[in-house]
């Protein structure tokens, strides 16, 4: 599957916009010529929006997610597996458990988020340091293996060992902490 977010390519149809469960609101991307992008919300507790989409379809080990993505700022443009996402009372699709892979401007970090009782919380399985430029697109690569997650940023690869990836998750996208920018999505 390959997926452009520029504004008239019909992305809309392919992926679902989806959000977490740490936040209450559930802001849309804005809309640009070639990509899409959180915005600013003072409203918000990071005062910037954070949006997902997720796909529809479940993937297992084997499958490698690329996003072409870049950020302002604190920006923070993110990979997702997520597991067992589910629609809130008000129709939104909603998720807790996952593994964020997130590009920042001093590197990567994986998190590994979890859901239970209602509270959300968060424990980084990966911090690897190195500067990443702002207002540049990037190439973030990831593949899934049974147990390790093989993280490419720009032809700098890092292992990540990950023993509790289910066997069926969700692949998506995260935009959040700033101005997240994302092009376009690949799962091959």
């Amino acid at each position: 599957m390959y997926i452009s977010f520029s504004r008239d390519s019909g992305w809309e149809s392919r992926i679902r916009l989806a959000h977490t469960y740490r936040f209450a609101e559930t802001p849309d991307f804005t809309r640009e010529a070639d990509h899409i992008r959180s915005a600013e919300n003072p409203l918000h507790p990071e005062g910037f929006d954070n949006i997902s989409l997720l796909t529809a379809e479940t993937y297992s080990a084997g499958v490698t997610a690329t996003l072409r993505c870049g950020f302002e700022g604190l920006g923070c443009p993110e990979l997702l597996l997520v597991f067992d996402p589910e629609t809130d009372a008000n129709g939104k699709l909603r998720y807790g458990a996952c593994f964020e892979i997130v590009v920042y401007e001093n590197g990567i970090n994986v998190w590994r988020h979890y859901r239970e009782d209602g509270k959300c919380f968060w424990h980084q399985r990966l911090g690897v340091e190195y500067p990443v430029a702002e207002n540049e697109i990037h190439t973030l690569r990831v593949v899934v293996q049974e147990d390790l997650l093989e993280i490419t940023l720009d032809g700098q690869k890092n292992l990540l060992r990950t023993e509790d990836i289910p066997e069926k998750f969700h692949l998506g996208l995260t935009a959040c902490e700033g101005i997240a920018r994302l092009y376009d999505f690949e799962i091959v």
